[in-house]
């Protein structure tokens, strides 16, 4: 959808659209490509309290059966008719008054997140250039808590308004309401009671202290390379310029989610956290094992307990472990929801044949209309 600024207030054409209307036989957009159709499908346009509380759009909201559906980012699929689904198309957003140095901004949560991020960064604000590349809406982030490279969504949070569907009203939920954690908040723990309207966010005008953030595998030598090329202090990045640097780091690992095959999901797994005597035993086996000392235990990245269970680059049909990196599930075409779901399965029985460790699935299954 195009849009326009007037003033400091983000207007998309969605604005000249009726609040609300209903699509029959709707394709799901899903970056798995996995073929799934909404068989009903109410769009919102608005997500005004005027609009919700209607009584046919409040009593499609209330109706359990009613599935979310966004951008499709975190999803697999397993069936593919859904009888009943709502999606909202609202994706304006405006910018609060406040102090020189910080930015409030207030989004709907049809906003596609890499659309924000690549927007706000080249305003020359900081806060989400490492979020770039991450496919989804604004509405979706909170759920799962989105993060990459050392970001979290949650950290950039001021509140979080969402429907809920149960009781019928609009809810504020300031940021520590929200119980955020690793890839998870209230909203995830409650699923099918919230449906997410808008976050209000908070970015800087200025870096912060460790401007630029290296931490990471791939994101220090890039930046060198960055440097080198430009003549330029690290220092003096940008915003934009890290978005762009981000982006070109994660495409060396992850298709492109944008066009062409292979499908995926981006990391399938959540990187578990076990105990010391856990990850002791490990490194016991594997003397290289990454392991990263975290709240609670001992992080170790999922990707590479896949390789150590021999599964990088295995492939069954159309479906396959990356060879790029093995956290990525991909689909080349022509296999079904189930079909996929059984091989990520698969994968993870191995894994817990060989290191003792389950792995927890990442994206929403759905596997039921």
């Amino acid at each position: 959808m195009k849009s326009t600024s007037v003033g400091t207030q983000q207007v998309t054409d969605t604005a000249k659209r009726p609040a609300f209307e209903w699509v029959e036989d709707a394709p799901l957009p899903n970056t798995l490509r996995l073929p799934a159709w909404g068989e009903r499908m109410l769009v919102l346009n608005d997500v005004s309290e005027r609009t919700l509380t209607t009584p046919v759009v409040a009593d499609w909201l209330a109706d359990r059966a009613t599935r979310v559906a966004a951008g499709g980012s975190n999803v697999v699929f397993a069936t593919p008719r859904i009888s009943q689904t709502v999606m909202i198309a609202a994706c304006g957003w405006s910018i609060e008054p406040t102090d020189a140095d910080t930015i409030d901004l207030s989004v709907e949560a049809g906003m596609g997140l890499d659309a924000l991020v690549r927007a706000t960064a080249e305003s020359g604000w900081f806060g989400l250039e490492a979020l770039a590349e991450i496919p989804g809406t604004v509405g979706a982030a909170p759920m799962q808590n989105v993060g990459a490279y050392g970001t979290e969504i949650a950290e950039r949070t001021r509140w979080v308004e969402a429907w809920d569907r149960r009781e019928r009203r609009v809810e504020r939920f300031a940021r520590d309401a929200c119980d955020f954690s690793y890839r998870h908040s209230r909203f995830k723990r409650e699923p099918g009671r919230w449906l997410i309207l808008r976050v209000g966010l908070s970015l800087s005008t200025t870096p912060p202290a460790d401007w630029p953030p290296v931490a990471y595998p791939g994101v220090d030598e890039a930046v060198r390379d960055w440097s080198a090329q430009s003549g330029r202090a690290r220092s003096t990045m940008s915003p934009s310029e890290y978005a762009a640097l981000i982006t070109s780091v994660r495409r060396t690992k992850l298709p492109d989610w944008r066009r062409g095959w292979p499908g995926s999901a981006g990391s399938f797994f959540h990187n578990p956290i076990v105990t010391v005597e856990v990850a002791d035993r490990l490194s016991g086996r594997w003397p290289d094992m990454p392991r990263f000392d975290v709240p609670g235990g001992v992080k170790i990245p999922a990707g590479w307990l896949i390789e150590a269970a021999g599964l990088k680059g295995h492939r069954e049909g159309a479906v396959a472990v990356s060879l790029r990196h093995a956290l990525v599930i991909e689909h080349h075409g022509g296999a079904t929801g189930a079909e996929f779901l059984r091989f990520a399965e698969s994968v993870r029985d191995r894994v817990e044949d060989v290191t003792g460790i389950r792995l927890v699935v990442e994206p929403e299954c759905v596997s039921v209309s």
